[in-house]
């Protein structure tokens, strides 16, 4: 049984990209529903329900947004299932998560390939509220001997960003490449990935957390992709002086000129509280909402 008392906080607000483009950007804060345990594993059914129940939460906080006209909304790192797992235990958490290239929607065509309740829930989200959903989740990835790098076990275990279009199709995939110490139940991608993809209303790039602290890919979307706004999935622990999360991510936005749409987890108990979106272009109209125990509340 979970918890049915929650809580959701979001941000709205009116960001330039182009210079002739503006749009309004969502960010999501979300108290994550945790597992009982995370030492043991547990069935399919078990862990599909936690990451419902998570995603349940997370659709009010999506259809909110779209009402409020906002055109992407990002979601944090670890926001459907938790944190602290070991290999084994994040196993029935996983989906395998296709390249975009392939040209999917999941909510229209869950069948083609393997079960993946979770990226079919997410695409109908965005494409029921016809918005751009950013959310984390977790890939895996088969191998074999024929592989020098395969893990025992047969399979790579990736901490993943995806984006969906408000058609709901998969329009980005990025696999973590700057894990934190204590991220052990995935892997290290072999090279690092350097995703970006098109909107009628700028240019995207997307990195996770602790990926802000390193050049590659971070610096490198901004410097050699030339995107207009970094979409930033993170579990963020505030640690004094120079790494709490509004200071330190208002300085990386506003040292490299770009928009950071940056979304924590909400978990005082870990100090990961703070979310925001901003950058050296302007930024206007900002609406702070949350939801606690069913009533919304506007500051």
């Amino acid at each position: 049984a979970f918890c049915s008392s929650f809580i959701y906080m979001f941000a709205l607000a009116v960001l330039q990209a182009l210079a002739s483009n503006t749009f309004i950007a969502a960010v999501y804060e979300h108290a994550v529903i945790l597992p009982d345990t995370a030492d043991e594993p547990v069935s399919p059914d078990d862990a599909l329900a936690l990451m419902n129940s998570n995603m349940d939460v997370l659709e009010g906080a999506i259809k909110e947004a779209a009402q409020q006209g906002a055109r992407i909304i990002v979601t944090p790192e670890d926001g459907i299932y938790g944190w602290r797992f070991t290999r084994e235990t994040i196993y029935p958490y996983l989906e395998d998560i296709p390249d975009p290239a392939v040209n999917w929607i999941p909510c229209t065509d869950p069948t083609r390939f393997a079960p993946a309740p979770v990226q079919e829930r997410l695409s109908c989200m965005a494409r029921n509220n016809s918005i751009y959903v950013v959310a984390n989740i977790g890939d895996k990835k088969p191998c074999n001997s024929s592989d020098p790098s395969c893990p025992e076990d047969g399979r790579y275990q990736y901490n993943t960003d995806v984006v969906f279009d408000p058609e709901g199709k998969l329009v980005a995939r990025y696999h973590k490449y700057n894990l934190f110490r204590g991220e052990t139940q995935f892997n290290y991608p072999k090279e690092p990935e350097a995703i970006t993809f098109e909107t009628p209303f700028g240019k995207f790039g997307i990195f996770t957390c602790f990926d802000i602290l390193f050049h590659e890919p971070a610096v490198v979307l901004v410097s050699e992709l030339q995107v207009d706004t970094v979409l930033f999935p993170t579990a963020w622990m505030n640690v004094l002086p120079f790494l709490t999360a509004v200071e330190f991510h208002s300085a990386w936005a506003m040292g490299m000129g770009v928009n950071l749409l940056s979304a924590n987890t909400h978990n005082i108990s870990f100090a990961m509280t703070g979310e925001l979106h901003l950058g050296k272009r302007k930024l206007s109209s900002k609406y702070w909402i949350q939801k606690q125990a069913g009533m919304f509340y506007k500051q």
